[in-house]
């Protein structure tokens, strides 16, 4: 009763208190003295507040004549005023200028995001640390439309997928060229994200064309964080995470297994009831199976993972000397024992003016991996049967757990000293840039780059392991390789203001690079010791085996770019590059690669330039070629093949080896070339609360870098050629919204990334429609280069259409396909396209939203059309034999359109049309990551000595939300080894 007779207290407290306040209101303009609705009024250090009207108009009350008013709106800079006991407070908001001011790095310069005539992604800032990843180029998956990202497998230390507009080439590379600091990094990313500043995604080609054939797939340029004058700064960043497996097939349990052998053996006549299982199942198994023993193989090998990593970074400076200085310890378990990558890193980065128009910076960074690699034991465990155990009742470890001396345990290389493969990776990279400003308008750089580094890689595999085999000879092999490449640019940027309508800017330069790989490796079996390891190859006691190689190339390049700005509202862009590829034949070396470009600044018209729900609109159009020289060296001078025959020398045969033409050599062999044209928008409405890019391109490869068949009259197995042409057609959108930014208060901000991409090839020759001498399905005019040809399952068989499956010597049971051309019999021609590997759409949808010191993101990422091989659905196991997937069968009480029957008188390999089973929709949905983190005030963090304290909590890749192979998170491909990982992380970001 007492706290109940105090509600009415507090409330005349509350009525005072009010009555003791006093009414602020005025009017918000902007610069040109409109109105501006919607802008949050705040008292600062609370939360009364208001939002102006349709007019600008304003009213709230405050404590008498205190405080500080603070006025907030999307596209304007902030105002903080003093109320000062006055009780109309009009103020006018200046418009925020840095989101068009913001410098985009482009091809060996900057640029004004407003100024950007090419088709150009940014990603930096919170989105570059948003998750947990291996490699950092991982962070842009879903972020930059046009650029698909998938990541390989859950493998410790795995690589991704990446494409930018899809595949041009066949057997030239289509992977982008990723830039880090200006100096060409390639292979696995390990730069640690807390030390990248921007990442940016070139994709048109007036953007690309200045870096000519190595920019032919877009490039990815990543800048790295830089010191600046001033108190020195140290930021400490680490997270910890957990991994599980996300999906997995189901393996037949030891009951469903024998189920599928019963049947099996039905079909052939030699099982009819469990009578029969003695017959059918062999002694040792029979027993375990009536005993109630099976296994989950799968489920033994796969345990739970982690991913842990600690950087700490400083800078600082002065006017002359700026530093940034960074180390990292990053490690990752998988899934499976014996799969981890330990990575140790350090960068520096320095920048010291020796004279007012004299600069020298350099970066370096050196890295020291570690992984050791699992052979995958997967696909031993999914296959052997069940009916065994790991261990017998001991705890001993049985190398044949279901009886037979050819079955080995599927934990067989987790076993102490059973099985080593070890990679060590020591990576040096840096360069040297000196800047040379002679006069106010022109800046001379000379920057010399290095990537140098040294691999080994040993493995070791005693007997009885996967590698080796039942009571095979132990093997050991070491590896030695060592690459190293060197960059020397120089170049010239000169920007002048002519006039208040006249900008000019003239970039010139030279570009020269050279890089050396050697390879060494050796092996032999029947090691004398397992201690030895792969150690001392000596102690190996046969089939011995050596090889070495050497592989050099090189490439010099001119380039040219001229940007003129017209009245403040017309760009036009020109670039010219020329390239000699070492690579490609004499005579045909070198090429030109030109690209021209246009925007039209829409906003700075009349017509516009006084509508305020349009705050920015640019028109952008190009046009370039590109070109691609991206093979193996030496495949213009032909090449042979080795052939390997047996002697008698009485006693022992022994092996002998000869040489013959293997491919024949091509003094045309030119350049593979790219045309594109690109139409982009860009816009921001409503004081930039929408902003957004639409691009739409069509970009056409010919000429392409073909390594085709040859017939066998000519003596010769293959060609390098150029021939064959290839289109990819699409549209890109990116979107911002604010939603909600109340000042102190609520906020909540969307991203949307979307592209559709159409990859065709257009022609492979005068009058071919297809050619199946390329790769596993061919090429084939008019549909993607990875498409899969094959005959188009329509179900199965069944009981009563016995007369229509024997005019194709089939029965009920049998695996149905169409009659494409309605002949009334299966023939190769009734093949057809049923799918590829590229996706029709991708989309990433992120949404942030923050309130006081708590923020929260999640991101969605889908990737819709594409067809997988599913390893699953292609590991049916017809004749009962071994083990698989749990399918739906058929039998003659189970007559399902899905699976065969089972047919102990059969296999995979002589079951017709049974590649048919593996084709699947491979589309997705899921949620990527979510996060929720806390921002600790600064009344906290002051007392602590410290600027930031930020701690949070990530799911990754928890939900699927839609798949039609769930539980299998179909980003793997298909492939049942190494399945996709989930994380929950644990992480902490501080600033001193």
């Amino acid at each position: 009763m007492r706290y109940l007779l105090l509600i009415p207290l507090l409330f005349a407290n509350v009525a005072f208190a009010l009555a003791q306040g006093q009414t602020i209101s005025g009017k918000v303009t902007d610069e040109k003295g409109e109105g501006l609705p919607g802008v949050t009024v705040l008292l600062k250090g609370t939360s009364t507040g208001a939002s102006t009207s349709i007019d600008g108009d304003y009213s709230l009350t405050v404590p008498a004549g205190t405080g500080t008013l603070l006025f907030s709106y999307v596209g304007f800079q902030a105002q903080e005023v003093p109320i000062n006991n006055r009780a109309t407070i009009n103020i006018t908001l200046a418009t925020d200028a840095r989101a068009l001011d913001e410098v985009v790095v482009i091809g060996y310069g900057t640029v004004k995001k407003s100024d950007v005539t090419g088709s150009v992604a940014s990603v930096r800032g919170e989105d570059l640390t948003a998750i947990p990843v291996t490699n950092a180029l991982e962070v842009m998956q879903g972020k930059v439309p046009g650029l698909d990202l998938t990541v390989q497998s859950g493998q410790a230390g795995a690589g991704l997928n990446l494409n930018i507009r899809g595949n041009r080439s066949v057997n030239a590379s289509n992977q982008p060229l990723v830039l880090v600091d200006g100096i060409r990094y390639d292979g696995q990313l390990d730069v640690n994200p807390n030390d990248i500043a921007s990442m940016e995604v070139l994709k048109d080609a007036t953007a690309t064309a200045i870096y000519g054939s190595l920019g032919a797939n877009g490039v990815i340029l990543i800048t790295t964080k830089s010191g600046a004058a001033g108190k020195a700064k140290v930021t400490f960043n680490n997270y910890y995470g957990i991994q599980s497996v996300n999906g997995y097939a189901d393996i037949m349990s030891g009951p469903e297994w024998v189920q599928l052998r019963r049947e099996a053996r039905r079909t052939v006549g030699e099982w009819s009831s469990p009578d029969d299982d003695e017959r059918i199942l062999p002694p040792a198994q029979y027993q375990n199976f009536r005993n109630g023993i099976w296994t989950d193989w799968a489920d033994e090998l796969l345990g739970k993972g982690s991913q842990q990593n600690y950087q700490v970074g400083i800078s600082g400076g002065t006017d002359k000397l700026t530093y940034y200085f960074s180390t990292e310890y990053f490690k990752e378990k998988g899934l499976l024992r014996n799969d981890q990558l330990e990575r140790y890193s350090g960068r520096m980065n320095i920048s010291y003016k020796v004279l007012d128009n004299l600069k020298v910076s350099t970066n370096v960074q050196y890295t020291n991996r570690n992984r050791d690699i699992r052979r995958d034991p997967l696909n031993q465990a999914n296959k052997m049967s069940p009916l065994g155990r790991p261990y017998d009742d001991e705890g001993n470890f049985l190398v044949f757990p279901v009886g037979d001396a050819s079955t080995l345990n599927a934990l067989v290389d987790e076993q102490p000293g059973a099985y080593v493969n070890n990679d060590v990776n020591r990576r040096f990279f840096a360069n040297l840039s000196v800047d040379y400003t002679p006069i106010s308008d022109l800046t001379i750089t000379s920057r010399f780059g290095i990537d140098q580094s040294n691999n080994r890689l040993g493995l070791f595999a005693a007997t009885n392991t996967i590698d080796t085999g039942p009571n095979g000879l132990s093997l050991a092999r070491a590896e030695v390789g060592t690459f190293s490449r060197f960059t020397w640019e120089n170049f010239a940027n000169y920007s002048k203001n002519i006039s208040e309508n006249h900008e000019i800017s003239f970039l010139v330069g030279s570009s020269i690079w050279g890089e050396r790989t050697e390879f060494y490796a050796a092996q032999g079996r029947d090691v004398l010791s397992s201690t030895l390891l792969f150690y001392n190859l000596g102690a190996t006691q046969t089939a011995y085996q050596l090889q070495s190689n050497l592989v050099e190339r090189s490439m010099a390049s001119f380039f040219t770019r001229m940007n003129y700005k017209l009245l403040n509202k017309y760009l036009f862009t020109l670039v010219m590059r020329t390239d000699g590829a070492s690579v490609l034949a004499e005579g045909s070396k070198w090429d030109y690669f030109p690209s021209a470009s246009v925007a039209w600044i829409l906003k700075e018209e009349n017509f516009l330039r006084d509508l305020n729900a349009i705050t920015d609109l640019k028109l952008r159009l190009s046009y370039g070629v590109s070109g691609n020289s991206q093979i193996n060296p030496y495949m213009t001078l032909g090449g042979l093949g080795r052939s390997t025959y047996a002697f008698d020398q009485g006693t022992a045969e022994t092996p002998a080896f000869g040489y013959y033409p293997g491919a024949l050599p091509n003094p045309n062999l030119s350049w593979e070339t790219t045309a594109t044209a690109n139409a982009g928008l860009d816009f921001g409405l409503f004081n930039n609360r929408v902003t957004g890019t639409l691009d739409v391109y069509q970009q056409d490869t010919r000429d392409l870098l073909l390594e085709r068949l040859l017939p066998t009259t000519s003596g010769y197995e293959r060609v390098i050629d150029n021939i064959g042409k290839v289109r990819n057609r699409g549209v890109e959108l990116q979107l911002g919204t604010i939603n909600i930014d109340q000042a102190d208060g609520f906020r909540w901000a969307t991203d949307v990334s979307f592209a559709r991409n159409k990859e065709e090839v257009r022609y492979i020759g005068e009058g071919v429609e297809r050619d199946l001498s390329f790769g596993d399905f061919g090429l084939h005019v008019g549909h993607p280069i990875r498409s899969f040809y094959d005959y188009e399952k329509i179900g199965i068989w069944q009981l009563g259409q016995e007369d229509l499956a024997s005019q194709n010597q089939q029965q009920p049971g049998d695996i149905r396909v169409k009659d494409q051309d309605g002949d009334g019999i299966i023939t190769p021609e009734d093949r057809i396209v049923l799918g590829n590997s590229v996706p029709d759409w991708t989309l990433g949808f992120t949404n942030r939203f923050g309130y006081k010191g708590f923020d929260f993101s999640f991101m969605l990422f889908a990737r819709f059309g594409q067809t997988i091989i599913s390893e699953a659905a292609g590991s049916y196991k017809v004749d009962g034999l071994e083990n698989g997937p749990v399918v739906d069968y058929w039998t003659p009480e189970n007559p399902t359109d899905a699976y065969p029957r089972p047919n102990a008188g059969t296999s995979r390999a002589s079951t017709r049309y049974y590649s048919t089973l593996q084709y699947v929709d491979g589309s997705f949905a899921k949620v990527r990551d979510m996060t929720l983190a806390y921002n600790f005030p600064a009344s906290l963090t002051q007392n602590l000595k410290i600027s930031r304290l930020r701690a949070y909590v990530t799911a990754k890749n928890y939900f699927i939300l839609y798949s039609k192979i769930a539980p299998y998170d179909p980003e793997r491909g298909g492939a049942l080894s190494f399945p996709m990982t989930r994380q929950m992380v644990f992480g902490l970001n501080v600033e001193f």
